[in-house]
């Protein structure tokens, strides 16, 4: 009965944080001129590294509970994994916006959010990703490398996901495959 109270007591805290979980896209085909960027799409290794991710990120105890994602074919694809291990296949929005905009247009797309949802996941490309990172952590880009399936999951200590601000967040975690593969 302890146990359940102190969850409970977390979760209450836990409503005073929103949480972002910034994913780069897993490993994809590499450019060919018979084919768009927009198209590309993951390769098996790729595929691999997004059900390892994302039977991780299933495992926490407060995970995104929607997605938000660039419509280029390997960033909805990595999208499509994470969904079906955290059960949100619903949730999905895939976003035109995001296949080729800016950290600004990444962040508005945060402070969009409904307010109900306590963690949010954006699936998108680099460099925009990592320009987001340093925006919202203020960390030095030296120390925002997302390689591809990288997830970097940001605390920021407001009620309302419009009151996120540059240089307002607290960086957890950085995670990517290599630490958990081969």
């Amino acid at each position: 009965m302890k146990k359940q109270q102190e969850y409970t007591e977390l979760a209450q805290k836990e409503k005073l944080i929103k949480t972002v979980f910034l994913v780069r896209h897993a490993k994809a085909e590499p450019q060919d001129v018979k084919k768009s960027d927009h198209e590309r799409r993951l390769v098996d290794k790729g595929m691999r590294h997004a059900e390892k991710m994302a039977s991780l990120v299933a495992g926490f105890r407060f995970p995104p509970e929607v997605i938000c994602t660039s419509s280029a074919a390997r960033a909805k694809e990595t999208a499509a994994i994470f969904a079906e291990a955290l059960k949100i296949k619903d949730s999905v929005e895939v976003a035109d916006d995001l296949y080729s905009s800016s950290a600004q247009s990444y962040l508005q797309k945060i402070q969009k959010t409904g307010d109900e949802t306590h963690a949010m996941m954006l699936v998108g490309h680099n460099p925009v990703l990592e320009d987001l990172l340093v925006m919202l952590t203020s960390r030095s880009p030296f120390h925002c490398k997302m390689p591809t399936c990288g997830i970097a999951i940001i605390h920021f200590h407001v009620t309302l996901w419009s009151e996120i601000r540059p240089a307002t967040g607290i960086l957890r975690s950085l995670l990517y495959p290599k630490l958990f593969l081969e």
